[in-house]
């Protein structure tokens, strides 16, 4: 029986995988090593390794590099530690292949241990292009890295041919966070608004905002200023903020948003984890999503929700007709909630250029071509 080990890190980045993490555990062909790590085991970021725990997985290892993202330095002070603790991980489990997703920073240790130590890497979209962060050179290194590679749409996957110079082993597959549309059942407003204590009567809004890392701690505190003193202008709406991540930045973010929602508790609520199924139920239900997350890109053309993604984090991501773009600006961002909301919500010529929500089957079956 082969060893699948799959990485997850942050709470978000589980949500993406736990399609493809239950079909390999339900599996009598493969053995599925979850190894838990990253932003699941800090309180501050709501300590998420509960939610895997919950859902009944056996974990193969918790790996806890004590993260610190208070300067550049720090962060990679914590990679030199990812990378130290993942060998050791990988020696004790003996995986046959690990899957990785997307681009974050705790990749690049990871990825180059396996790589190393001769184990094959099956990265999950690879291929995008977000020109206005670090992980752009982070997603193309760990693709270099990866035998085997699962883009998301066809453009992403033309960019892996182009950098690796052939087609081998790239599978088209979607965007994995769609699955969960098709095999859950989300909730509905009415039980949103029991759980989450939000007003069934206002008009919601979902807000994330993760530092932009090629720019300065000023500009990404200055960018979500804005956001907020925007968002108090208008009358008659519920905000539903979920913190930043843990790139430099994302504490001092949090920090100003929690402030706001205890000076403004009536209309800011501020969650450190939703969770994949309420956070995606939120979304299906507000009237707005707003931010730089990509799941602002990925998720909302596919529930038919207007987006308006903030500054340049996700330049380069291709954006469906129902994103808004805009600057960090007061004015500009004034002008594309009221663009936004002006929109309403209504179904979209390509919101399934992500995929149709059924890329852990895909990538599960491949595993077969693989063994």
């Amino acid at each position: 029986m082969k060893n699948i080990c799959i990485i997850t890190a942050t709470r978000a980045e589980y949500g993406y995988l736990s399609g493809l993490i239950n079909k390999i555990y339900s599996s009598s062909d493969f053995n599925l090593q979850l190894v838990v790590t990253g932003a699941h085991l800090l309180k501050e970021q709501g300590y998420t390794i509960e939610e895997i725990k919950k859902d009944g997985y056996p974990i193969a290892a918790e790996v806890d590099v004590a993260i610190d993202n208070s300067s550049e330095f720090a962060i990679a002070c914590t990679m030199s530690r990812y990378a130290l603790q993942f060998a050791e991980v990988f020696k004790c489990l003996q995986p046959d292949i690990v899957f990785v997703l997307g681009d974050r920073y705790e990749l690049l240790p990871i990825c180059s241990a396996a790589f190393m130590m001769k184990i094959p890497i099956a990265h999950i979209s690879g291929g995008d292009v977000t020109e206005g962060a670090l992980d752009d050179a982070i997603r193309n290194a760990v693709t270099m890295l990866a035998t085997y590679h699962f883009p998301g749409t066809e453009d992403s996957a033309k960019n892996i041919i182009r950098m690796r110079g052939n087609d081998k082993n790239v599978f088209t597959v979607g965007e994995p966070t769609l699955d969960f549309y098709k095999t859950e059942n989300l909730l509905s407003r009415d039980e949103l608004a029991i759980i989450l204590n939000i007003d069934i009567n206002k008009n919601w809004i979902l807000f994330t905002y993760h530092p932009e890392t090629m720019e300065t701690l000023e500009y990404n505190i200055n960018a979500v200023k804005n956001s907020i003193d925007v968002l108090l202008e208008f009358n008659n709406i519920q905000v539903i903020i979920t913190k930043s991540n843990t790139d430099y930045g994302g504490k001092e973010i949090n920090e100003f948003l929690e402030f706001v929602a205890d000076q403004e508790h009536s209309k800011f609520l501020v969650f450190s984890s939703l969770g994949q199924l309420k956070y995606l139920s939120v979304m299906k239900q507000c009237s707005l999503v707003m931010g730089n997350s990509s799941s602002g890109i990925i998720e909302t053309p596919f529930l038919s929700v207007p987006a308006v993604n903030i500054g340049n984090r996700q330049k380069g991501r291709y954006q469906c007709s129902n994103i808004i773009q805009c600057t960090t600006s007061r004015t500009d961002i004034r002008d594309a909630v009221n663009k936004a909301l002006l929109a309403g919500k209504k179904e979209y010529s390509d919101k399934n250029y992500w995929g149709d929500g059924d890329t852990a089957t895909q990538i599960y079956k491949s595993l077969y071509e693989f063994f």
